[in-house]
């Protein structure tokens, strides 16, 4: 490819990615609170939503490999038109109630999340083989850092409207009408995308699909990796279920500390990935991902204690500053861990695999804390216990790159 043809879908990835920030982070990060504001959810509902959120996004990843395989050499295709369901569906979850059924809720996060692991392994693909692996976490670091301060940009603006208008249906209108509009935008953007690498298609059946999959997961170090993310990610999502139910039912908190929470991560998210940027040079990645639990598997139990919310936006700094180094790493690690041949397979049996982990686990977590408050409560201990585990795992387990 020539020098200006890569930086010119560089900028439109880049560009589109922006908009996809700005969109899906207002649609994501409120649509809990959505739920028990707007639709009057239950914690058991919510562990529903939560389970359909991430078993559907566990579902299109166990059958996006024969559509991409299939059509490979139409793959920016398959990214454009399953990223555009994926984030316009999100954008149109903040008009559920308009259908007087609170349940539409449940079916547009799951076509949301179904579309969008399509969409993703397409993505990944054509991104693996437009970016070189020697400029990667340079590139990506640099990308993370444009992509959050897209992010804190929506954040910080629903933070004023919430902040003004208050935590009403008129709040949630204008928040999610801007997802709508960014979501629009980010497609158009999309749409002008194009493949920099051709890649052969080749029809799958039932047999070659799980020999794709067997052949993939025969690697020792893809094994080790696999199984370390998916029984993270089972920790990690215990209560996944309960940030939100928490702070709004227990610490009586609003949609104000949710905001400054995740504006607080985010800016972290954003600083950490520009501090791996000047020193990517030195990094090691396998050293670099582990290290980072540490911080990480401290969070649920800091989150118990952080009764306010001057306390909570400080413990989502620190967190969001872990997670930076480690969503760094582990996306280096999902791109280039497998060989171009086993690449598809390793992402989507990844995606099955820690999506299904994290949704068992937001339910189980869930159908625990709906038994008592003090069940609750062990729900983010256990949390702790399995994330510092991980850390020893990984230390002895994880491959390296």
């Amino acid at each position: 490819m020539s020098s200006h043809q890569w930086n010119r879908y560089y900028r439109i990835w880049v560009n589109h990615s922006i908009f996809y920030s700005f969109s899906s982070n207002i649609s994501m990060v409120f649509h809990q609170a959505y739920a028990i504001r707007i639709l009057g959810y239950s914690v058991d509902e919510l562990g529903t939503l939560t389970f359909i959120n991430l078993a559907f996004f566990a579902l299109g990843n166990l059958v996006s490999p024969a559509l991409l395989y299939r059509y490979r050499d139409r793959r920016v295709t398959i990214w454009k038109i399953f990223t555009s369901i994926n984030i316009i569906s999100w954008s149109l979850t903040g008009f559920s109630d308009i259908t007087l059924n609170k349940y539409v809720l449940y079916m547009l996060v799951a076509i949301a999340q179904l579309s969008g692991a399509v969409g993703n392994l397409a993505y990944s693909d054509t991104i693996a083989d437009m970016i070189p692996k020697e400029e990667s976490v340079r590139i990506f670091s640099r990308a993370n850092t444009l992509f959050m301060s897209s992010a804190l940009v929506a954040l910080v603006t629903s933070v004023a409207l919430f902040g003004v208008v208050g935590p009403s249906l008129l709040s949630y209108r204008i928040c999610y009408t801007a997802a709508f509009i960014t979501a629009l935008i980010s497609t158009a953007l999309l749409l002008m995308m194009r493949d920099l690498t051709r890649r052969n298609p080749s029809a799958l059946n039932l047999g070659a699909l799980l020999k794709g999959y067997q052949n993939a997961m025969s690697s020792g170090k893809i094994k080790s990796y696999v199984m370390f993310m998916a029984i993270f990610t089972f920790s990690v999502n215990l209560p996944g279920a309960l940030w939100n139910y928490y702070i709004i039912n227990v610490f009586k908190g609003s949609e104000t500390w949710i905001s400054i929470n995740t504006i607080t991560s985010t800016l972290a998210l954003s600083i950490g990935s520009y501090v791996l940027n000047r020193f990517y040079h030195r990094i090691e990645p396998k050293r670099i991902l582990t290290i980072s639990i540490i911080p990480i598997s401290l969070f649920p139990l800091l989150f118990l204690a952080a009764h306010t919310m001057t306390y909570q936006a400080l413990i989502n700094l620190f967190s969001g500053f872990s997670w930076s180094a480690f969503n760094l790493i582990a996306g280096i690690y999902n791109l280039y861990i497998a060989e171009e041949k086993e690449r598809i397979y390793m992402l989507s049996m990844l995606g099955i695999a820690s999506n299904l982990a994290a949704a068992t686990s937001s339910k189980l977590g869930a159908l625990v804390a709906s038994i008592s408050f003090t069940a609750m409560q062990s729900i983010f201990v256990a949390s702790f216990v399995g994330r510092l585990l991980m850390y020893m795992y990984g230390k002895r387990r994880l491959p390296s790159i």
